[in-house]
């Protein structure tokens, strides 16, 4: 579904108009550090075997 959705949006703008868009929502993203997503990395990494 997603991959249709994406595709479908696509074909229907000029690649300038998606890269705005793309660059709009990773301005929004970036700064969102999630505390979850954080404290399990942290906790695989240091049961990780190196």
């Amino acid at each position: 579904m997603y991959s249709a959705a994406l595709k479908e949006y696509v074909a229907r703008h000029a690649p300038d108009e998606i890269t705005e868009a793309m660059n709009r929502v990773c301005e929004r993203v970036k700064d969102g550090k999630d505390a979850f997503v954080a404290a399990a990395s942290s906790r695989v990494l240091e049961h990780a075997e190196w």
